[in-house]
């Protein structure tokens, strides 16, 4: 549809951040007021319930995955809300404040591509690239990322199962050092990610109608509306934790059942996460592989 554009394209505003706008920030990490942060960025809670930035991103292209700027924002929420989660809040600002989230998710992605992502690469060996680059460059400068189970970025139809539908070609995690900024990333190294489906409208808006993406995709087939689904439900998600913690259950992992927007709501309603544990046999099919990711030389 004309006057629509994949998001993973679009600009960062460089503004209130751009003094810290350089691969190589400051040794300790800022630790703003999220709610003022999103509030300056002009955001808000549309008509589907997803967040909107009315003002754009605004922070500078130039900053990486792996900066202190992100590593503050995440210590503030970790701060103010790791001891409670966020089911105690008010339901517009417990959605602002889960599903910023997901644009910092869309910044790293569109850095990585820009950055690092020369012709005929995978986005993989571009994030393999990102880790072997200097700090100067915008790299890690070696520091390897770090190697986490992806259950819940390997779902299934509620159909189908994991066995059949998912098993022998999983998606991988990937996460920097921090354990913050995280990339998931398909059998045939490309990155999985609800900002590979999302669109902006001729305002700038992220279109939050799931009746468009649903109308766009079928009309492509059964199976393009499916894989749309699948990267939605599978894709990336920035920590606020720091590790894999209670507290990370309860900023990042639980969240999402009560406070992604609507469109992802309503699709989740169709899928389903493998299993962790084994209560019976006829959950074998769907009993998660913790084995399947088997490693690679810039990760650890």
């Amino acid at each position: 549809m004309s006057g629509h554009k994949h998001t993973h394209k679009t600009h960062n505003t460089p503004d209130m951040m751009d003094k810290s706008d350089k691969p190589d920030t400051p040794n300790k990490p800022d630790t703003p007021d999220i709610l003022e942060l999103i509030r300056k960025m002009g955001g808000f809670i549309d008509e589907n319930g997803m967040l909107q930035l009315r003002n754009g991103f605004l922070i500078g292209e130039r900053i990486p995955p792996h900066s202190r700027v992100f590593e503050g924002i995440a210590q503030s929420v970790e701060k103010a809300y790791g001891e409670t989660g966020l089911r105690g809040l008010d339901e517009r600002e417990g959605r602002i404040i889960h599903q910023f989230r997901m644009y910092i998710d869309r910044h790293n992605i569109a850095y990585i591509r820009r950055n690092f992502k020369r012709d005929k690469m995978t986005d993989e060996e571009a994030l393999k690239a990102y880790v072997h680059a200097s700090q100067k460059e915008g790299g890690t400068g070696g520091r390897k990322m770090l190697r986490e189970p992806a259950r819940f970025h390997n779902k299934y139809p509620a159909g189908s199962s994991y066995r059949s539908y998912q098993k022998g070609h999983e998606n991988k995690k990937r996460l920097t050092a921090d354990f913050h900024s995280e990339f998931i990333i398909d059998r045939n190294g490309n990155f999985v990610s609800q900002w590979n489906v999302l669109e902006e409208d001729e305002h700038g808006r992220i279109i939050s109608d799931i009746e468009y993406y649903r109308d766009k995709y079928l009309r492509q087939g059964e199976d393009a509306w499916e894989e749309a689904q699948r990267q939605i439900m599978d894709t990336e998600s920035f920590n606020y934790a720091s590790k894999n913690d209670k507290v990370h259950q309860r900023l990042d992992i639980q969240p999402p059942g009560f406070l992604d927007y609507d469109l992802r709501r309503q699709i989740a309603e169709g899928w389903k996460s493998p299993c962790r544990k084994l209560k019976s046999l006829k959950e074998l099919k769907n009993l998660y592989c913790y084995h399947s990711d088997k490693g690679d030389t810039y990760s650890v």
